[in-house]
């Protein structure tokens, strides 16, 4: 009966029964209303001085509306569960007040929040305990009730049954609620352990944890670390499926290599998969009659998992698999050979395993983008013990209120109460990370996982994690970070993923998907990945993973064709550079010079960089550029191209040839590439343009990053706000990610104009734009322009007018707008491609090095200032601490 903490009491009232007029005490009724009522802090402290304390909210009802568990993937096996990061559960302590309580429960406050009960003085003890608890107990049997719709079955009723005693037993007996006392060492030393990652110590670069890599020189470890030979690596799919069995089958062909791979699939034990589980079966039947071998392995019928969204049979899952990857399941089928084999304790000693290096894992819904021979060249580049796993090393730490105790029964998650975080700082002796569930391990990692020595990790987090909501995404990590495998981290999957909006930000409630809103508020949902689109074939060309999720054949039946083909010529130029590597590294070892190098790309520029300068000041006094000051903020401006000397020396169609690096005043060269491969981009040497072709899919040509190619920042990329899909998204400088706001087309005059610089909005976007391409340009320069298009955080003086408005500012360029030079260092933004006048058109000029030495035989300053920002780079990503959320991404 007690609620609220330390702001709230229970307040019981005498209210005098006014029907009853008989002044017999024994036909007295006497009606107490027992609710809860906000009070001062002040009556809180009076009230509360002889209490015990021990106030923690255990309040089923109590919610604060601003916290969330969710799920950011689709958990129907291969529909995916989170990458991306992609939990959206807030890591902040947050204390719920009441008055927040009270405001959430105002509209649905009625009758049943009353116990309304006889006078207690009148009965004896038991009677009058008896009678409290059967007006408690209504609310419980209430939600009970509603519950049990989704819950069918006797087992599953009795199942829920069964923990919400756990809970209400505790309070009872005031004994602990399950897994309170929850304890287990973490045995990890390899990465270390911080208390606050809001205030690292000044030393430790938060981005730099982030992307840990595991990759130490080949001459600094023991031999064996590596692999010697590529061809010799043995790789194994675990393939999660629960329908379209071609979708499986067309993934296994894709990555098949003779002799070299083999496979392993679990199909839904559900009876909607039994065809696709046939299917399989007959494929796997054939092909493995084909080759004499058996390379294709299903988890047999019995053994099944039926997978739920969010549910911890996900889990469950993959830990069968990975039984039946090292033939554990095999003396399940043939008892009869137990009498006769031991069963195996060590992974070697089992003559029924698959022989393999690494165990990929991935959902049926994954398609490769790499191909065969840089998947496995990559691989073999990283020590044999290397696990390849997206973790977040912030550790997630959420608030009691939100981290929620479920049990899974009847192909569904019921939510019962609330589960204690797991956190070192409580005393629990690890911390939960969030991870994907989709990861590329060592053979000796898959070992320990799905043959867990006795009172290990797994199987301890296993009970607790049985009762999590989007276990996957916290399982595999959490016992990879929390054990000695830490040290053989190397913290990216190689898997490309991209989600979508939340369940609830995109669906009526009518339409949601109601396996993806179990949170007590509806409005608190998951998401799942988007669906690969022929616009997104250029993200994931350049995206450099190896594989991608989600694809789906039959709403985007040409997505892998397209795919398949850039693989076969990769797989040709890989192919190429290889021989030629080793050309020249055997020509090195036998003393001959080697010029030979493949051939540049025509936007390459020779490699030096490009200029992108604003088409209409060519001619003018001062030449403005695309580029950063040297104030060293990231943001990107219009600013002059070169030193105050240098215009008056230039020829008139000095933009058709090249400039010399040592001219330019400011940061403005710019390094165009990678580029998508579909389409063309050719230099015109006449006119300085940059002219493009469309591609086969890609009606805007080949998408490009573009580096800066000095500053601290050299490496990053241009990139616009990827949260702002309308027009005013801000264009700064930031590390490169592959994405589309970082992906950039060249106009040819039908989306965008000759010249303009655009991004292309996904399909995907669940924010509309007034247009599907947002080029690069200034604001207040159009009448088109739209007062919410306009961005107002750098104005420091809203009074003061912008150079533009000014009454000195009367020149104007050919075209009739005002001169661009009076946007010479604002902070450039997204428009319209269709806006005329504040689209900027470039022209890209290529950049030579003249190398000499000064007479001192230093090097130049410029190759000075180069070194100067390698030396700086350390320096910048300390002032920018990347901190990665669970969203999401994962």
């Amino acid at each position: 009966l007690w609620e609220g903490g330390e702001e709230a009491v229970i307040q019981i009232v005498l209210m005098e029964n006014k029907e009853n007029s008989d002044d017999d005490e024994e036909e007295m009724m006497d009606e107490l209303t027992i609710s809860s009522t906000e009070v001062t802090k002040e009556k809180m402290k009076d009230d509360t001085e002889s209490s015990s304390g021990d106030d923690d909210d255990d309040s089923d009802d109590s919610n604060d509306d601003e916290e969330e568990q969710d799920s950011s993937d689709d958990h129907e096996e291969e529909d995916d569960s989170s990458d991306e990061p992609k939990s959206k559960q807030k890591t902040s302590s947050t204390k719920t007040t009441k008055a927040s309580s009270s405001s959430n429960k105002s509209s649905t406050t009625s009758s049943s929040n009353e116990l309304h009960v006889p006078n207690l003085s009148n009965l004896s003890p038991e009677d009058a305990a008896s009678t409290i608890l059967n007006g408690i107990s209504s609310n419980l049997q209430e939600r009970m009730s509603t519950m049990f719709t989704k819950a069918k079955t006797h087992e599953c009723r009795a199942k829920i049954g069964q923990h919400f005693a756990l809970f209400i037993n505790g309070l009872a007996t005031e004994s602990k609620f399950p897994f309170q006392d929850w304890y287990y060492p973490s045995t990890c030393t390899a990465i270390p352990y911080y208390e606050n990652w809001d205030n690292l110590p000044p030393e430790v670069n938060a981005h730099e944890l982030h992307h840990r890599v595991y990759q130490p020189p080949k001459d600094s470890v023991p031999e064996g670390t590596y692999i010697d030979k590529v061809e010799d690596l043995e790789l194994v799919y675990v393939i999660l499926t629960h329908d379209q069995p071609e979708a499986t089958i067309r993934l296994i062909e894709s990555v098949y290599v003779k002799k070299r791979t083999k496979f392993v699939v679990h199909v839904d034990g559900k009876e909607g998969a039994d065809e696709t589980f046939d299917r399989l079966v007959e494929y796997a039947q054939e092909k493995n009659d084909g080759e004499g071998e058996e390379y294709i392995r299903l988890v047999p019928n019995a053994n099944r998992v039926r997978v739920n969204w969010g549910g911890f049979s996900m889990v469950n899952a993959t830990l069968v698999a990975m039984k039946t990857l090292f033939g554990l399941d095999h003396y399940a089928e043939h008892s009869e050979e137990q009498e006769e084999e031991e069963v195996p304790v060590v992974e070697h000693d089992n003559p029924h395993a698959f022989s393999f290096h690494k165990m990929i894992h991935l959902a049926s819904t994954t398609y490769p983008l790499a191909s065969n021979t840089e998947i496995r060249d990559t691989l073999a580049s990283y020590p044999l013990d290397a696990n390849f796993m997206h973790i977040l090393l912030q550790p997630n730490d959420p608030t009691p209120q939100v981290w929620n105790y479920f049990v899974e029964c009847d192909d569904a998650l019921h939510r019962i109460y609330r589960l204690p975080p797991l956190t070192i700082d409580k005393g629990h002796g690890i911390d939960i990370h969030t991870s994907s569930q989709w990861f590329i391990i060592s053979r000796e990692f898959a070992w320990y996982l799905a043959n867990p020595p006795k009172n290990s990790l797994v199987d301890y987090l296993r009970d607790y994690m049985e009762h999590v909501v989007v276990a996957d995404e916290s399982f595999f990590g959490t016992i990879l970070r929390n054990t000695h495998f830490c040290s053989t981290l190397h913290n990216d999957n190689f898997l490309h993923i991209q989600f979508g909006s939340w369940e609830n930000e995109s669906k009526s409630k009518s339409e949601r998907d109601p396996r993806k809103c179990v949170m007590r508020n509806p409005d608190h949902c998951g998401r799942s990945p988007t669906t690969m689109t022929l616009d997104y074939l250029p993200v994931l060309e350049l995206s450099g993973d190896l594989f991608a999720r989600k694809f789906d054949d039959v709403a985007e039946p040409l997505v892998k064709d397209y795919i398949d083909r850039r693989r076969a010529k990769e797989e040709e130029r890989f192919l190429r550079e290889e021989a030629l590597a080793k050309e020249i590294e055997a020509n090195k070892t036998a003393g001959v010079e080697v010029t030979e190098k493949l051939p540049l790309e025509s936007w390459e520029f020779q490699g030096e960089g490009v200029m992108l300068v604003a088409k209409e000041t060519v001619l003018d006094k001062v030449p403005l550029c695309l580029g950063l000051s040297k104030d060293g903020a990231n943001r990107v401006h219009l600013l002059p191209c070169f030193k105050e000397d240098v215009p008056p020396t230039l020829s008139p169609d000095w933009y058709t040839g090249a400039v010399i690096i040592e001219e330019i005043e400011n940061f403005n060269r710019w390094d165009i590439g990678p580029c998508s491969s579909d389409g063309a981009l050719h230099r015109n040497e006449t006119t300085g343009g940059l002219e493009m072709t469309p591609g086969e899919y890609s009606q805007t040509g080949p998408k490009c990053m573009l580096k800066i190619g000095d500053s601290i920042r050299k490496g990053r990329c241009l990139d616009v706000e990827s949260d702002r899909t309308k027009p005013g998204a801000y264009a700064n400088i930031f590390p490169c990610e592959a994405k589309w706001n970082q992906l950039f087309s060249f106009g040819n005059g039908d989306a965008a104009p000759s010249g303009g610089v655009h991004v292309t909005l996904p399909s995907s976007s669940s924010q509309k734009s007034t247009s599907d391409y947002l080029c690069l340009g200034v604001q207040g320069r159009s009448a088109m322009d739209k007062e919410e298009w306009i961005r107002h955080e750098d104005d420091d003086d809203p009074d003061e007018l912008w150079p533009w408005e000014r009454d000195n500012a009367i020149e104007y360029s050919d075209n009739g707008f005002k001169s661009l030079k009076y946007w010479d260092g604002i902070h450039l933004q997204t428009t319209p491609c269709s806006n005329e006048g504040a689209v900027i058109e470039f022209l890209y000029v290529p950049f030579i090095v003249e190398e000499y030495e000064n007479d001192k035989g230093e090097s130049t300053d410029n190759e000075k200032s180069d070194a100067t920002a390698v030396e700086d780079e350390k320096k910048t990503d300390d002032a920018e601490k990347t901190v990665v959320d669970g969203g999401d991404e994962l």
